[in-house]
């Protein structure tokens, strides 16, 4: 899946409780692009600012998570239906077991591919055709692939819901996968990677995520690479849709101005005849921790900072420690005041932002801590992230500081169920990893009673500073002793020789020409 649930609004409430911190951006979204600060900016990097200090978060609101009403086909299709008639629209919204994990090995990005070509042509319809029907009735139809999911979203006015569940059910059960439209998709996201291979915040949090899975699919580069994408066929194409597009492991919600028994009535017709399939599994999961803490730095020459990404293996959606770990996030690196954002940005001025996530998925995830700095003052902006890693797992956390923490999660779960997309996803969501209403009405309540004492036993035994990944992408000479003399052994790949495919991202070397 995406990330957390109750995470995803969390970048857009940091620059909003940072309005006043021109200087200093907010987190950044895991995966999001940064261009690289101009020469005045990095050294302003080493003068400590005082910027105004963020707003305290509004007071929580009482969550009331919509009614929603289930049904399951014979066929297996799960059927969610909320009611909410303020606005005469309806999204639907469709999650498929049709992720990155699921990818045969050597095929990586064909569920990116595959979700990519759903809505480039069908068996009876043409892309421009299903990008005209869409458009002229301002509509919006999309199609995407995570971790372990696939997701189509569809949204249409009330009125248009025929249109609505025809075009739904065409791009799922009938994507023609046409070659011509493989090809153009091909070269863009080939010259897209090209781009991203030479940034280094992509680079970061590319090999950072391979290097703690290693084997398994979740490190996988869910974008592939310019030479995986260059294997990819037609007849991928159709494998991976005929295997994983099947009625008896998808979900889909209809939220909005339509009754349940409408709705009901309109998906049977339009996915009532969708033949089962085979069930699929993920692989087993079985990723072990490095014995001791693991630095890798990626050698770009020309980058005037250094991206800085630490991570480890995290929780599974289902773990007991799921709320724990949402404050602890909170407290670590989710919100404007933040220890990392203080500590790193506000005290010492390393740099502009400094961020935390996990991402829960079926089977243990990811955690992850993110910053950058410029290049002089690499070993000390990481040497400052372990410290604040280090010190949540050595005493409590004040309650002012926890209950701010708390008080900051729970003001963005009412701003993400504001509309029918949204209650949608937060719906799915749950219901992929098992959950129902229940889940989604309880969470402030479950949020609310995670104390200190829980916050610092999810720290000692849930991360592991002595046993984490740190990757570094930057300008390798300026600080790799720096680094060797506090940590020992360093790890120095030059940039060129990055495979992403390869679990310890190391193209393999060429065999010498006998001579």
């Amino acid at each position: 899946m995406r990330a957390p649930i109750f995470l995803k609004s969390f970048g857009l409430l940091l620059a909003l409780a940072s309005a006043g911190l021109a200087q200093a951006p907010a987190a950044k979204a895991p995966a999001a692009k940064k261009a690289a600060a101009p020469p005045a900016a990095a050294k302003a990097m080493a003068r400590p600012s005082t910027p105004a200090t963020p707003p305290p978060p509004a007071p929580a609101k009482e969550i009331r998570f919509p009614a929603f009403q289930e049904k399951t086909l014979a066929n297996g299709l799960r059927l969610v239906v909320i009611e909410q008639h303020e606005q005469p629209l309806v999204s639907l919204r469709m999650t498929l077991n049709a992720g990155k994990a699921y990818e045969p090995e050597g095929k990586a990005g064909l569920a990116n591919a595959t979700a990519a070509l759903l809505t480039k042509g069908t068996a009876t319809r043409s892309a421009q055709q299903i990008a005209q029907a869409i458009d002229f009735v301002g509509g919006h139809l999309d199609a995407n692939a995570g971790t372990e999911a696939g997701y189509v979203d569809l949204s249409v006015t009330s009125d248009q819901l025929d249109l609505g569940f025809g075009l739904l059910s065409d791009v799922v059960l009938h994507p023609a996968f046409p070659q011509e439209e493989l090809e153009r998709w091909r070269r863009q996201a080939v010259n897209g990677l090209q781009i991203d291979q030479q940034d280094a915040s992509y680079v970061a949090t590319t090999a950072v995520t391979r290097l703690i899975f290693g084997d398994y699919p979740y490190g996988r580069p869910g974008s592939g690479t310019p030479g995986s994408l260059a294997g990819l066929t037609r007849d991928d194409l159709v494998a991976f849709h005929k295997q994983h597009f099947i009625p008896n492991q998808t979900i889909l919600a209809v939220v909005g101005d339509v009754k349940p028994a409408d709705a009901f009535a309109r998906a049977e017709r339009a996915f009532g005849s969708w033949p089962k399939g085979t069930p699929s599994e993920l692989p087993r999961f079985d990723v072990k921790a490095p014995a001791k803490t693991r630095i890798v730095v990626i050698d770009k020459p020309d980058a005037v900072q250094t991206e800085i990404r630490l991570g480890q293996v995290g929780i599974a959606y289902r773990d007991p420690s799921l709320f724990a770990a949402e404050v602890y996030n909170s407290i670590l690196g989710g919100n404007a005041s933040s220890r990392l954002y203080e500590e790193i940005r506000r005290k010492r001025g390393l740099s502009y932002g400094a961020s935390s996530y996990f991402l829960e998925e079926t089977n243990p995830g990811f955690f992850e801590a993110s910053t950058f700095t410029k290049t002089e003052s690499t070993a000390d902006a990481l040497g400052l992230a372990f410290e604040v890693l280090r010190g949540l797992q050595e005493k409590p956390v004040p309650e002012a500081e926890l209950s701010f923490a708390k008080t900051y999660i729970t003001g963005a779960f009412p701003l993400e169920i504001e509309t029918a997309n949204g209650i949608a996803t937060k719906v799915l969501e749950a219901m992929h990893f098992g959950y129902g209403r229940e889940f989604l009405e309880s969470y402030d309540d479950r949020i609310s009673k995670v104390s200190a004492a829980d916050v610092q036993r999810f720290a000692e035994t849930h991360v592991h500073p002595g046993q984490m990944t740190a990757v570094l992408v930057g300008n390798a000479s300026a600080f790799t002793d720096a680094l060797k003399k506090k940590y020992g052994e360093v790890e120095v790949i030059p940039i060129a020789d990055v495979d992403f495919l390869r679990p310890d991202l190391r193209k393999p070397q060429q065999p010498k020409a006998k001579g």
